[in-house]
């Protein structure tokens, strides 16, 4: 059975190392391997410290072995929320996990007309499984520098609730 709940403190750790194991599983192919090295767990544990807020966990056998965040559009549009983070193990994937985690996130964000999440625009698994849920990519696309010369190019996809 999957147990979805709001984060707590007693879960900063595991979330932080979900989140840096995650990283290392998914985008070891997808990013410049100079900008992975920054990602550590120490770093992820800090974020998990540092924005607690409107993150849940999902238990799968007694154990965390995913997590998601939301909140109002990182966009500034007053009718749009967003999942900002959706993670699960590679291990535990391909049982429902992340279906339910983002379940519980639109159900959070119902007060708004859309839902988006801001996909690497070479993460064709990403795009296929939110595609699945039934996002669609909406035309909007973001470059975030994060080295002198390397960027994250991104694609936002929408969910209409």
């Amino acid at each position: 059975m999957i147990i979805v709940r709001d984060m707590l403190e007693k879960d900063y750790e595991r979330k932080g190392y979900i989140h840096y194991k995650s990283w290392l599983e998914t985008y070891k192919d997808l990013m410049d391997p100079r900008y992975l090295k920054k990602h550590s767990f120490e770093r992820c544990i800090d974020i998990a410290k540092k924005y607690p807020e409107n993150t849940l966990v999902a238990e799968y056998k007694d154990e965390i072995v995913g997590f998601a965040a939301y909140n109002k559009s990182s966009d500034f549009e007053d009718d749009r929320g967003e999942v900002y983070a959706l993670y699960v193990l590679k291990d535990y994937q391909k049982l429902g996990i992340g279906k339910v985690l983002m379940n519980e996130c639109i159900k959070r964000l119902a007060s708004y007309k859309y839902v988006s999440v801001w996909v690497l625009h070479n993460n064709t698994q990403a795009i296929l499984w939110y595609e699945k849920y039934g996002f669609k990519k909406d035309g909007k696309t973001k470059s975030i520098p994060v080295l002198n010369d390397y960027q994250l190019d991104e694609l936002r996809m929408t969910l209409i609730l």
